[in-house]
């Protein structure tokens, strides 16, 4: 179920804090001016963007809003189905309604997906220039340039306490849940996870 200043992205041994899947956090990045970049430390992906250009302001405010009016359509979702049934009813939110719910987002020249480095649904695999910045956990929301005056944007997404229904430590997950799981997903790795663990993240392509 589904999360200022960019620092260098972080070691996969390092324990993060994270923006959650139900509770998305407002971000405040800065920023007009000239374009001053930095390459994430062994990163093989783009550089992030430290600062933003007045399109790239536009680009990025867009990229915020569509992270957001996602998340809003998938927790109203969400909250539905465990009202009406339970934990293992999500699992179908995530596997039906949110790739539905992330194309109707997907309009006039942006894209919007949802990817993580433990991933459920193989299909959410994170597009080639966000793969090392999911690899490595990174930490903060990042913003990179992409060919043809594109912009990036990759939001973390922190998980719940409730969030542990599908997603916490096998002793947690119920037996109806891990059922479902197997069914809809058997190569699962996306477990194990506490409450303010990072759980993966929003993605973001604006042309």
């Amino acid at each position: 179920m589904i999360e200022k200043s960019c620092n260098a992205p972080m070691t996969e041994n390092d324990r993060f804090h994270f923006v959650t899947i139900l509770s998305v956090a407002v971000l405040s990045f800065g920023g007009c001016g000239r374009t001053v970049v930095t390459a994430p430390a062994k990163s093989s992906g783009p550089p992030r963007l430290t600062e933003l250009t007045p399109a790239q302001q536009m680009q990025k405010e867009r990229a915020d809003a569509a992270r957001g009016e996602l998340f809003s359509k998938l927790m109203e979702k969400l909250q539905v189905s465990l009202v009406e049934a339970g934990p293992a009813g999500a699992i179908d939110v995530c596997q039906q309604a949110a790739p539905q719910m992330a194309q109707e987002v997907s309009r006039d020249g942006l894209r919007i997906g949802r990817t993580s480095f433990q991933l459920r649904n193989p299909k959410n695999q994170p597009p080639e220039w966000a793969s090392e910045f999911v690899r490595l956990k990174t930490r903060e929301p990042v913003f990179v340039g992409l060919p043809g005056e594109k912009f990036g944007a990759l939001f973390p997404i922190k998980l719940l306490d409730q969030c542990t229904m599908c997603h916490g430590q096998p002793a947690q997950i119920g037996d109806e849940v891990h059922a479902a799981i197997r069914k809809r997903y058997p190569e699962d790795v996306a477990t194990g996870f506490a409450p303010g663990d990072l759980r993966g993240y929003f993605w973001v392509e604006v042309d």
